[in-house]
Protein backbone atom coordinates (compact mmCIF):
# COMPACT_ATOMS: atom_id res chain seq x y z
CA UNK A 1 0.00 0.00 0.00
CA UNK A 2 2.98 2.53 0.83
CA UNK A 3 4.01 1.78 -2.38
CA UNK A 4 1.42 2.64 -3.91
CA UNK A 5 0.97 5.65 -1.99
CA UNK A 6 4.62 6.62 -3.35
CA UNK A 7 4.03 5.93 -7.12
CA UNK A 8 0.51 8.47 -7.02
CA UNK A 9 2.56 11.56 -4.91
CA UNK A 10 4.78 11.70 -7.88
CA UNK A 11 1.84 11.68 -10.67
CA UNK A 12 -0.28 14.21 -8.19
CA UNK A 13 2.50 16.62 -8.37
CA UNK A 14 2.78 16.98 -12.09
CA UNK A 15 -1.10 16.87 -12.61
CA UNK A 16 -1.00 19.94 -10.25
CA UNK A 17 1.65 21.49 -11.73
CA UNK A 18 0.26 21.40 -15.26
CA UNK A 19 -2.96 22.56 -14.06
CA UNK A 20 -1.03 25.57 -12.44
CA UNK A 21 0.98 25.93 -16.32
CA UNK A 22 -2.64 25.57 -18.15
CA UNK A 23 -3.86 28.20 -16.28
CA UNK A 24 -1.26 30.62 -16.48
CA UNK A 25 -0.51 29.85 -20.31
CA UNK A 26 -4.64 30.77 -20.40
CA UNK A 27 -4.50 34.32 -18.48
CA UNK A 28 -1.91 35.48 -20.76
CA UNK A 29 -3.09 34.54 -23.88
CA UNK A 30 -6.50 36.14 -22.54
CA UNK A 31 -4.60 38.91 -21.08
CA UNK A 32 -2.78 39.61 -24.49
CA UNK A 33 -4.46 38.33 -27.33
CA UNK A 34 -8.33 38.47 -26.53
CA UNK A 35 -9.91 41.92 -26.26
CA UNK A 36 -11.41 43.70 -22.96
CA UNK A 37 -14.77 45.10 -24.07
CA UNK A 38 -14.59 47.38 -20.57
CA UNK A 39 -11.02 48.66 -21.97
CA UNK A 40 -12.50 48.97 -25.63
CA UNK A 41 -15.31 51.08 -24.27
CA UNK A 42 -13.15 53.12 -22.11
CA UNK A 43 -11.22 53.93 -25.50
CA UNK A 44 -14.24 55.06 -27.50
CA UNK A 45 -15.66 57.00 -24.64
CA UNK A 46 -12.61 59.25 -24.65
CA UNK A 47 -12.27 59.54 -28.40
CA UNK A 48 -16.57 60.13 -28.02
CA UNK A 49 -15.10 63.02 -25.96
CA UNK A 50 -12.49 64.81 -27.63
CA UNK A 51 -14.75 64.79 -30.20
CA UNK A 52 -17.48 66.70 -28.22
CA UNK A 53 -14.84 68.56 -27.09
CA UNK A 54 -13.84 69.49 -30.76
CA UNK A 55 -17.45 70.44 -31.69
CA UNK A 56 -18.25 72.12 -29.02
CA UNK A 57 -15.03 74.63 -29.76
CA UNK A 58 -15.98 74.73 -33.72
CA UNK A 59 -19.59 76.29 -32.32
CA UNK A 60 -18.28 78.24 -30.03
CA UNK A 61 -15.77 79.98 -33.27
CA UNK A 62 -18.60 79.70 -35.00
CA UNK A 63 -21.03 81.77 -32.61
CA UNK A 64 -18.29 84.52 -32.38
CA UNK A 65 -18.38 84.96 -36.31
CA UNK A 66 -21.62 85.18 -36.31
CA UNK A 67 -21.82 87.82 -33.52
CA UNK A 68 -18.98 89.79 -35.57
CA UNK A 69 -21.15 89.47 -38.97
CA UNK A 70 -23.76 91.00 -37.18
CA UNK A 71 -22.67 93.80 -35.63
CA UNK A 72 -21.06 94.33 -39.11
CA UNK A 73 -24.12 94.61 -40.82
CA UNK A 74 -25.61 96.24 -38.08
CA UNK A 75 -22.79 99.47 -38.54
CA UNK A 76 -23.40 98.97 -42.05
CA UNK A 77 -27.20 99.23 -42.70
CA UNK A 78 -26.73 102.64 -40.10
CA UNK A 79 -24.15 104.11 -42.16
CA UNK A 80 -26.23 103.49 -44.99
CA UNK A 81 -29.17 105.14 -43.68
CA UNK A 82 -27.20 108.00 -41.95
CA UNK A 83 -25.71 108.71 -45.72
CA UNK A 84 -29.19 107.88 -47.36
CA UNK A 85 -30.55 110.39 -44.67
CA UNK A 86 -27.83 113.16 -45.06
CA UNK A 87 -28.34 115.79 -48.15
CA UNK A 88 -25.81 115.60 -51.02
CA UNK A 89 -23.19 118.61 -51.15
CA UNK A 90 -24.92 119.71 -54.24
CA UNK A 91 -27.77 119.71 -52.19
CA UNK A 92 -26.60 122.19 -49.44
CA UNK A 93 -25.04 124.15 -51.79
CA UNK A 94 -28.03 124.73 -53.38
CA UNK A 95 -29.79 125.49 -49.77
CA UNK A 96 -27.28 128.13 -48.52
CA UNK A 97 -28.19 129.63 -52.30
CA UNK A 98 -31.24 129.67 -52.56
CA UNK A 99 -31.96 132.50 -49.82
CA UNK A 100 -28.83 134.81 -51.08
CA UNK A 101 -30.79 134.34 -54.38
CA UNK A 102 -33.94 135.11 -53.16
CA UNK A 103 -32.29 138.32 -51.35
CA UNK A 104 -31.26 138.98 -55.07
CA UNK A 105 -34.04 138.58 -57.11
CA UNK A 106 -36.40 140.23 -54.26
CA UNK A 107 -38.39 143.46 -55.90
CA UNK A 108 -37.59 146.64 -55.18
CA UNK A 109 -39.62 148.66 -53.65
CA UNK A 110 -42.05 150.39 -55.83
CA UNK A 111 -41.71 153.57 -56.68
CA UNK A 112 -44.23 156.51 -56.73
CA UNK A 113 -44.87 157.37 -59.93
CA UNK A 114 -43.55 161.12 -60.56
CA UNK A 115 -47.57 161.87 -61.82
CA UNK A 116 -48.56 161.33 -58.31
CA UNK A 117 -47.07 164.56 -57.05
CA UNK A 118 -49.40 166.63 -59.48
CA UNK A 119 -52.35 164.71 -58.17
CA UNK A 120 -51.79 165.40 -54.64
CA UNK A 121 -54.52 167.19 -52.78
CA UNK A 122 -55.46 167.88 -49.17
CA UNK A 123 -58.80 166.17 -48.38
CA UNK A 124 -58.21 166.37 -44.41
CA UNK A 125 -59.32 164.08 -41.98
CA UNK A 126 -57.89 161.12 -43.71
CA UNK A 127 -57.19 157.53 -42.04
CA UNK A 128 -53.86 158.23 -40.89
CA UNK A 129 -53.28 154.33 -39.69
CA UNK A 130 -53.45 153.45 -43.16
CA UNK A 131 -49.50 154.03 -43.59
CA UNK A 132 -47.47 151.80 -42.00
CA UNK A 133 -46.07 152.44 -38.77
CA UNK A 134 -48.74 154.04 -37.57
CA UNK A 135 -50.96 153.21 -34.57
CA UNK A 136 -54.47 155.02 -33.42
CA UNK A 137 -52.28 157.13 -30.84
CA UNK A 138 -49.77 158.04 -33.13
CA UNK A 139 -52.74 159.29 -35.19
CA UNK A 140 -54.15 161.64 -32.84
CA UNK A 141 -50.76 162.97 -31.90
CA UNK A 142 -50.24 163.77 -35.54
CA UNK A 143 -53.93 165.34 -35.54
CA UNK A 144 -52.80 166.79 -32.44
CA UNK A 145 -49.93 168.41 -34.24
CA UNK A 146 -51.70 169.86 -37.02
CA UNK A 147 -51.22 166.96 -39.17
CA UNK A 148 -54.66 165.18 -40.50
CA UNK A 149 -54.37 164.43 -44.14
CA UNK A 150 -52.29 162.02 -46.65
CA UNK A 151 -50.93 165.39 -48.51
CA UNK A 152 -49.12 166.96 -45.55
CA UNK A 153 -47.63 163.92 -45.03
CA UNK A 154 -46.37 163.24 -48.35
CA UNK A 155 -45.25 167.40 -48.51
CA UNK A 156 -43.17 167.44 -45.21
CA UNK A 157 -40.11 165.81 -44.48
CA UNK A 158 -38.52 163.54 -42.27
CA UNK A 159 -37.11 166.57 -39.75
CA UNK A 160 -39.90 168.52 -39.79
CA UNK A 161 -42.26 165.25 -38.86
CA UNK A 162 -40.23 164.63 -35.92
CA UNK A 163 -40.36 168.30 -34.81
CA UNK A 164 -44.04 168.27 -34.99
CA UNK A 165 -44.23 165.11 -32.93
CA UNK A 166 -41.76 165.51 -30.90
CA UNK A 167 -43.74 167.44 -28.63
CA UNK A 168 -46.26 165.08 -28.18
CA UNK A 169 -43.56 163.24 -26.16
CA UNK A 170 -45.28 160.15 -28.43
CA UNK A 171 -43.35 156.81 -28.96
CA UNK A 172 -42.76 155.68 -32.19
CA UNK A 173 -40.21 153.76 -35.19
CA UNK A 174 -37.56 156.81 -36.17
CA UNK A 175 -37.07 154.43 -39.45
CA UNK A 176 -40.96 154.03 -39.98
CA UNK A 177 -40.73 157.93 -40.99
CA UNK A 178 -39.09 157.54 -43.66
CA UNK A 179 -41.90 155.51 -45.68
CA UNK A 180 -44.09 157.60 -44.72
CA UNK A 181 -44.10 160.26 -47.47
CA UNK A 182 -43.83 157.97 -50.40
CA UNK A 183 -47.11 155.90 -48.26
CA UNK A 184 -48.92 159.25 -47.96
CA UNK A 185 -48.50 160.09 -51.74
CA UNK A 186 -50.14 156.65 -52.71
CA UNK A 187 -52.47 157.19 -50.09
CA UNK A 188 -53.60 160.18 -51.49
CA UNK A 189 -53.71 159.16 -55.00
CA UNK A 190 -56.37 156.29 -53.52
CA UNK A 191 -54.15 154.01 -54.99
CA UNK A 192 -54.25 151.42 -52.27
CA UNK A 193 -53.55 148.31 -54.12
CA UNK A 194 -49.70 150.01 -54.93
CA UNK A 195 -49.63 151.05 -51.22
CA UNK A 196 -50.43 146.90 -50.00
CA UNK A 197 -47.41 146.25 -52.17
CA UNK A 198 -45.43 149.18 -51.43
CA UNK A 199 -45.97 147.91 -47.68
CA UNK A 200 -45.42 144.22 -48.45
CA UNK A 201 -41.90 145.40 -49.80
CA UNK A 202 -41.01 147.04 -46.49
CA UNK A 203 -41.97 144.05 -44.39
CA UNK A 204 -39.86 141.77 -46.80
Amino acid sequence: MSEFISHISPLAGIFILGVLAGWIVEWIFVRLFVPNPGKKAETELKASRKQVEDLQKKNAELQASLTAAQASAAKAEKLAAETKAAPAPAAIVEAKAAPAAAAETKPAAKPVPAKVEAALVGTGNDDLTKLGGVGPKLAEAMNAAGISSYAQIAELGVEQLNERLAASGIRYSKAAVESWAPQAKLAAMGDWEALKNYQASLKA
